[in-house]
């Protein structure tokens, strides 16, 4: 599958939790019950939508410098079903019905059609609520307060090093097993925070709804990378 674009790395770098197990450098079974209840809360749903922020964070060139320099937020929409998944930010739409990827960008105005396949150095929408148990360590880091709720962050480190990230930090929600907060840490210093603001998991989805009609973007070119 062809690389998309860093605008929306989110799905290049957050969640599936595959069910699974393959043996881990660090199996914490308190972090891996988390998990497991996370996953089956995401299953048990016929849809979710999801609104996320996603706030990218970049080294500094300067010590002095501002953070907010280094710092941008950008909001966005996600769309979940199985392993089907449809994410908009900034005007770029991704659709994924779990065979095909499109990627829309209004800045070339072309939809661009991959195969899709999941693996440990891309990471789809759908791995959000579930993230751990093939290919990776996991332990308890912290609890906290996040958003006035009681969390218990579990850090996910993957066994592949020639992945780009190092680790990644999920924010559970001790009450309802909703993942709130995930962190990825990039080897180059680059940190993305994807936070969920809004959810709603009573919305039914239809498998068409994660197909992208080209006649919804008039004027758009449709390259098939396949």
């Amino acid at each position: 599958m062809k690389k998309i674009p860093s605008l929306l790395s989110f799905i290049l770098v957050v969640c599936t939790i595959h069910a699974q197990q393959q043996a881990s450098a660090v199996a914490d079974p308190e972090a891996g019950a988390l998990l497991e209840k996370a996953a089956a809360r995401y299953k048990s749903f016929k849809g979710v939508e999801a609104d996320f922020v996603l706030t990218t964070i970049r080294p500094k060139l300067k010590p002095e410098d501002s953070d907010s320099k280094y710092t941008s937020n950008d909001n966005g929409k996600l769309y979940m079903k199985g392993s089907k998944f449809k994410i908009a930010m900034n005007g770029n739409d991704i659709y994924c019905d779990g065979k095909t990827i499109w990627s829309y960008s209004p800045r070339s105005k072309e939809i661009q059609v991959n195969d899709y396949e999941e693996s440990q150095e891309t990471f789809s929408p759908t791995k959000i609520f579930s993230v751990y148990k093939e290919g990776y360590s996991y332990q308890i880091k912290e609890k906290k307060t996040f958003g006035g709720k009681n969390v218990t962050v579990v850090e996910l480190s993957p066994q592949n090093k020639k992945v780009s990230f190092f680790k990644i930090d999920v924010a559970i929600d001790d009450a309802t097993s909703d993942v709130m907060e995930s962190k990825v840490y990039e080897k180059s210093g680059v940190r993305y925070i994807y936070k969920i603001s809004k959810l709603n998991t009573s919305n039914a989805l239809a498998d068409d709804f994660f197909v992208c009609d080209p006649k919804k973007y008039p004027g758009a070119k449709v390259v098939d990378l396949r």
